[in-house]
């Protein structure tokens, strides 16, 4: 792990009311896990250079299989990860509904 990605992580984590949130819940934990950088085979999952290439790819991804994916900052790679994360789709549906 490098620093700058675990800078970078925690400020993907960003406002801090969303930070704390994802702290007492646990969520935070899961980018310590080796598979936030691995899928089950063991091969490590597609790095995206930049947020924005993995928040379009995101996106299509949710409308390829109709479940919610999101992104994150990888604290072993310089890249993004995709995700599914069940409390982040959650909180989009709410955003949609405002």
């Amino acid at each position: 792990m490098k620093l700058r990605n675990i800078i970078l992580a925690i400020g993907d984590q960003m406002p801090p009311r969303r930070f704390l949130r994802n702290l007492f819940k646990g969520n935070l934990l899961g980018l310590l896990h080796k598979r936030s950088h691995f899928r089950d085979d063991g091969q490590a999952k597609i790095a995206y250079g930049s947020k924005a290439t993995a928040e379009k790819s995101a996106r299509k991804m949710t409308e390829k299989k109709g479940v919610y994916f999101s992104n994150y900052k990888c604290l072993y790679c310089d890249g993004y990860h995709l995700g599914k994360n069940w409390q982040a789709r959650k909180e989009a549906e709410n955003k949609q509904w405002k």
